[in-house]
């Protein structure tokens, strides 16, 4: 079995959506539904049960361990964003690649997002605003 890297939040994202639509209420009423429809002639096995509820804790376990390491993720992107403020970054906007200096960082539902101040062809200020720190490609001391 082939686990994929996390690449993005939209990967994250959709692993809490599958994990939040489980719940252990589910699983119970998926239990008693199965007790209730079972032919009292040829009953399910015991370890078959047992199976279903050793599986149903490693979902459970698995979903919590994905809410701690989203939480661990979120903190470490947090931390960089911050580390950033005052440095020169590289991104690509419009097609073109700009370079400015980091002179905010923000926080928002998709992650760390920040604002690089940059100087057009003209020599006025350019500003890019909720620049995601993913999309930077370099960074400059």
């Amino acid at each position: 079995m082939a686990i994929q890297p996390i690449n993005g939040i939209s990967q994250t994202n959709n692993i809490s959506n599958v994990n939040s639509a489980l719940r252990q209420d589910d699983f119970i009423k998926l239990f008693m539904s199965q007790l209730k429809a079972q032919d009292p002639l040829e009953p399910v096995n015991n370890q078959d049960f047992l199976a279903q509820m050793a599986q149903f804790s490693l979902l459970e376990s698995s979903r919590m361990s994905n809410q701690e390491l989203s939480a661990v993720r979120q903190l470490v992107e947090s931390t960089q964003g911050v580390s950033l403020i005052g440095k020169t970054a590289e991104t690509i906007s419009g097609g073109n690649s700009v370079m400015g200096e980091v002179i905010s960082v923000g926080f928002n539902s998709s992650g760390t997002v920040v604002s690089l101040k940059s100087k057009d062809a003209s020599g006025e200020d350019l500003y890019l605003n909720d620049v995601p720190v993913g999309n930077l490609s370099r960074i400059y001391k």
